[in-house]
């Protein structure tokens, strides 16, 4: 249900005591469950997430790095970009050209 939550509601600014009220439970109840199903807390799968929605809308659009970090939830253009950064190893821009090339490579073969 926690993760539900989380996927239909990522692109919004989200609390730990929303993830936790969507089943009913205390916080320290749904960080205890995260922990134990998945070895991150609610917050590092919601980031996680958010990051490959980005990664998604970086492969399969044209918007502007600044449009998919609002689309995504990301509060800031440039906390998006050292996130993505850190979680891929790579800017966002770097992800979409990379992708793209591949692609490109791909058809050509």
């Amino acid at each position: 249900t926690m993760l539900a939550y989380i996927q239909e509601n990522y692109a919004r600014k989200l609390t730990l005591q929303e993830i936790a009220d969507a089943s009913a439970i205390s916080t320290r109840e749904c960080l205890r469950h995260f922990q134990m199903a998945i070895r991150q807390s609610p917050m590092e799968y919601l980031m996680e997430y958010r990051i490959q929605a980005a990664a998604r809308l970086l492969e399969t659009t044209n918007l502007p790095v600044t449009e998919i970090a609002m689309r995504t939830g990301w509060g800031s253009n440039s906390y998006f970009t050292k996130m993505f950064h850190r979680l891929r190893g790579k800017t966002p821009n770097a992800h979409r050209k990379e992708y793209l090339a591949l692609q490109k490579q791909a058809l050509n073969e």
